[in-house]
């Protein structure tokens, strides 16, 4: 029945209607767990794409391109030749009821199934649902430009394939090639590792991966830095996309893009206040070159200090000292921009000449572009605050865990997933005498509520007028710590003199008493005596009893 177009549009708008009952339905059920928050959201967006699928084939409709519907509704309205067209329409709504005879337009469509639809997610077991972030991979390219940083490439020495022939390794140790060409260290070499930083755990990736001030200039012109933005950015956006498919990603994006356009025009992009213009390669090394006459006064500097001056300028920093000395002493009198490609270390761009207006344009687009992806990542570190703090407890706990706890925890995520819903659906607790719940989560029976005595309220105005229900919590409370920071507040200690005192008025007052009772000096007059039938004298009596015989 859907060959005409006029079918067909009013099939298109039940479709729309109908994805839009489906869609409040589906919003009206409660979504308890995790998982079944993340499958409605899935399945409200695929029922948003269809409901614009629909409506992109309505809008072509209507756009009537080719006059077709134009013609349509003229034909239907037509004076000549009514009946047989009238008849055309009916044989076509009875073949069609002749091939389809158990479709019955009449009875309303069963959106069940589509209400418990579980669209298809791709998780990895470390996202765990989309709770948290998976960055091993990309964690793994960021130690590798970070080596790649601190590590140098030395050339190759002069006649490397003679024996006693010395070399210079990638980190800039200096190596000797012996005759049956072993290597073998050369003694007062720099074979430290001073200048070799501590590699970043991984919980620390997860805290600092969104701030690339630490990262020079000259490698984040390298190409390696430039795809390790976009992987990072490209795996940010589509677990966002996975985890929240009703948020408007691309929207949120343009609008940062927006925004970046006069930011960077007016220098006020972090790191990037020179628009990318700048030199790539720094261009000083620490030292006054001009206060040494040859290159091999430099020399005098150490392997470690021509090192470091060499890295400062992006330049390979390996081989031997006299190698090292050579090297630097070339950037005396040429400038960085016009030393052959070979002398610069790998990942490192070197500086763009002045007069060369293609490539420094040709840079300055290229800096534009890591800008934007920088800008960009910062975003989605944002909008994923919540789960990177969770990432991060997760990888903080996991350091923690034993072996066995590991495997229990899974076993108990499993359990979780298979679990059926009836199991988390929390069922209504009647409980109209308000009795505290049990270990069941049940309400305690009303003849243990009583014979606890759990309908009897004290009250300490030490504790802050604090209620205690029953005999047994009221006495326990004394030793406790909310009432003995009452006491302490008082100035009064917590011994077993106060016990069942409660206002703070007559703490104070027997306080007092106590203190005024332990001033009193002893006096010989005071003492006592009993005699054998338990009576008790004053010293003096009981002198003059015992000399008279009568005691």
């Amino acid at each position: 029945m859907a060959e005409t177009l006029l079918e067909q549009t009013r099939a298109l708008h039940e479709d729309v209607e109908r994805f839009e009952r489906v869609i409040v339905k589906d919003l009206k059920q409660d979504a308890k767990s995790h998982k079944d928050k993340l499958m409605q959201s899935h399945r409200v967006r695929k029922r948003l794409d269809q409901i614009q699928e629909a409506a992109r084939k309505l809008q072509k409709i209507y756009e009537d391109e080719d006059k077709a519907r134009k013609e349509e509704i003229e034909a239907l309205g037509g004076e000549d030749k009514v009946f047989s067209k009238f008849y055309d329409r009916l044989k076509e709504i009875r073949e069609y009821h002749r091939k389809f005879p158990t479709h019955d337009l009449t009875e309303a469509e069963d959106d069940t199934p589509l209400l418990k639809e579980e669209p298809h997610v791709d998780f990895t077991g470390e996202e765990g649902l989309g709770r948290y972030l998976d960055l091993h991979d990309l964690y793994q390219r960021f130690l590798n430009l970070r080596n790649q940083q601190h590590r140098g490439k030395g050339g190759k020495a002069a006649g490397a394939g003679k024996a006693g022939t010395a070399t210079g390794d990638d980190d800039g140790a200096v190596v000797r090639v012996g005759a049956d060409g072993s290597e073998e260290a050369e003694p007062g070499a720099a074979a430290s590792g001073q200048g070799v930083e501590k590699p970043v755990e991984y919980y620390e990736y997860l805290t600092s991966f969104s701030d690339f001030s630490s990262v020079p200039r000259h490698q984040k012109m390298s190409k390696q830095f430039s795809e390790y933005l976009e992987a990072l950015l490209g795996y940010l956006c589509h677990f966002y996309e996975r985890t929240q498919p009703l948020a408007q990603l691309q929207r949120t994006l343009d609008k940062v893009e927006e925004e970046f356009s006069p930011r960077w025009e007016a220098g006020q992009v972090a790191g990037w206040e020179d628009r990318g213009v700048g030199s790539s390669a720094p261009s000083a090394s620490g030292l006054e070159l001009e206060a040494f006459s040859s290159a091999e006064e430099l020399e005098i500097l150490g392997a470690e200090r021509l090192k470091e001056a060499l890295s400062s300028l992006g330049l390979k920093c390996g081989g031997t000292t006299k190698e090292r000395a050579a090297r630097l002493w070339l950037t005396r009198d040429t400038p960085l921009s016009q030393l052959d490609r070979k002398h610069f270390a790998k990942g490192v761009a070197p500086p763009v000449a002045a007069g060369d207006a293609a490539a420094g344009g040709k840079q300055a687009a290229h800096a534009r572009n890591l800008a934007l992806l920088e800008v960009k990542v910062r975003k989605m570190a944002e909008l994923l605050v919540n789960v990177i703090a969770d990432t991060k407890g997760k990888v903080e706990k996991k350091q923690s865990q034993t072996y066995e706890e590991m495997q229990a925890e899974l076993a108990e995520a499993e359990a979780e997933v298979a679990a059926p819903e009836d199991e988390e659906e929390d069922e209504f607790v009647y409980n109209p005498l308000k009795l505290p719940l049990g270990w069941d989560g049940k309400p305690i029976p009303y003849w243990l509520y009583k014979l606890h005595g759990l309908n009897q309220e004290f009250k300490c105005e030490i504790c802050g007028n604090y209620s205690y229900w029953g005999r047994r919590a009221y006495e326990k409370h004394f030793k406790e710590y909310r009432h003995q920071n009452g006491m302490r507040a008082l100035g009064i200690p917590n011994n077993k003199m106060f016990y069942e005192v409660t206002k703070m008025e007559d703490a104070v007052q027997l306080w007092k008493s106590i203190q005024e009772k332990a001033k009193g000096d002893f006096k010989p007059d005071d003492e006592e005596f009993e005699d054998a039938q338990g009576n008790v004298y004053s010293k003096k009596t009981y002198d003059d009893l015992k000399r008279q015989g009568l005691i």
